[in-house]
């Protein structure tokens, strides 16, 4: 279909992450952050959108029934050798389309900022790490360009369960086996594919998102047979990510998933992503790793943030790095500016940050 060829085909030309469609508005493209309204200045239409669901519902199985029933659908598509993405829902009774562009090329760990993090990750050789952050901000690249790395230099089995599979990977040194999840897919449904991952005799599995106390207990047993489990959570923060886990359960259940969360979860990166001095993106990160020390809080009775985030920021020599020491040394290497520390950290923690900054040996603008 030809419209929907000249707008991916624009959007890669000009870099863009996303690429949003809805009735009555020109196309509009997410680059580093910023939204870029198309120039022609030509609203797309009612009929043209749901002529656009006609198209993908022809060469995609079950989409248009899928999307009849819940009103929303989630796919991928390839185009130009290009794979994208696509969540279609309703806006008015019109569909309306994310697009998310994925690139099938290397991920640039360097560039992006994550290498040190996934440095950290290849360490670990069992257990349940866990990678969070907000919508948008670098989870599934943190996790794939985990994948990169191993797939390079170690010979594992990797699985992953995925909705849609986003990043394609190739077997190099390791043996990868991707599985999308959906009826006209690989996996009829999550559960289904997380029954089966303890057949598989996987060395990794990749659980996507866990979405639910089910996708946790599963990653929690697998972590406690001996394999290393990743998954991601929408969590804004390490300690906020260990107390979403702990409320997934009842309060009679607590006490023992504390128990067992304090003993397989090894690392939480909770991320950000950044505009760079460049115009790029960075990521910034807060590492927790689970030392003693912070298994020991996590048990405790009564569950406290402020005494996870206080040892983030001692443990230090252990790996874990705060999200202030993270914004500081980008700071003091000349790779981001003053301003996007305010957009993006609490005023009271502004000190703190030039304090760090000026002990790492930089100046303040």
């Amino acid at each position: 279909m030809e419209i929907i060829d000249v707008i991916l085909q624009k959007g890669i030309n000009i870099g863009a992450t996303d690429i949003h469609l809805a009735p009555g508005q020109v196309p509009v493209y997410r680059v580093n952050r910023t939204l870029m309204f198309d120039e022609s200045k030509l609203p797309l239409s009612r009929k043209s959108l749901i002529m656009l669901l006609d198209y993908f519902g022809e060469i995609i199985s079950g989409l248009k029934e899928n999307f009849e029933l819940n009103k929303q659908a989630d796919f991928s598509y390839t185009y130009s050798e290009h794979r994208f993405r696509i969540n279609v829902s309703n806006t008015k009774g019109t569909p309306t389309y994310s697009i998310r562009i994925i690139k099938n090329d290397a991920i640039d760990v360097q560039g992006l900022g994550i290498l040190p993090v996934i440095k950290k990750m290849k360490k670990i050789n069992s257990g349940l790490i866990l990678v969070t952050g907000k919508v948008n901000s670098g989870k599934s690249t943190t996790m794939n360009g985990f994948i990169q790395e191993v797939n390079k230099e170690s010979s594992k089995k990797i699985v992953t369960l995925e909705d849609p599979i986003e990043y394609e990977h190739k077997s190099d040194k390791s043996i990868i086996i991707q599985k999308e999840i959906g009826k006209q897919s690989d996996v009829l449904t999550y559960n289904d594919g997380l029954k089966n991952l303890f057949r598989e005799d996987s060395d990794i599995a990749v659980l996507g998102e866990i979405r639910d106390k089910n996708t946790m207990d599963v990653a929690i047993d697998l972590a406690e047979s001996g394999g290393l489990v990743i998954g991601t959570l929408h969590t804004r923060s390490c300690g906020e990510t260990v107390e979403r886990i702990i409320n997934m359960y009842d309060p009679a259940d607590q006490r023992t998933i504390k128990g067992s969360i304090s003993s397989v979860l090894k690392l939480v990166v909770s991320q950000r992503l950044v505009i760079s001095k460049k115009g790029g993106l960075l990521m910034v990160p807060e590492i927790m790793v689970v030392t003693p020390i912070i298994a020991a809080q996590i048990r405790q009775e009564k569950f406290n943030i402020s005494e996870i985030t206080d040892s983030i920021h001692t443990q230090g020599a252990f790996g874990s790095i705060s999200f202030e020491q993270s914004f500081a040394d980008l700071y003091a290497r000349g790779l981001i500016n003053m301003d996007v520390i305010k957009e993006n950290v609490d005023v009271d923690k502004l000190d703190m940050i030039k304090n760090l900054i000026i002990n790492l040996g930089g100046e303040i603008e």
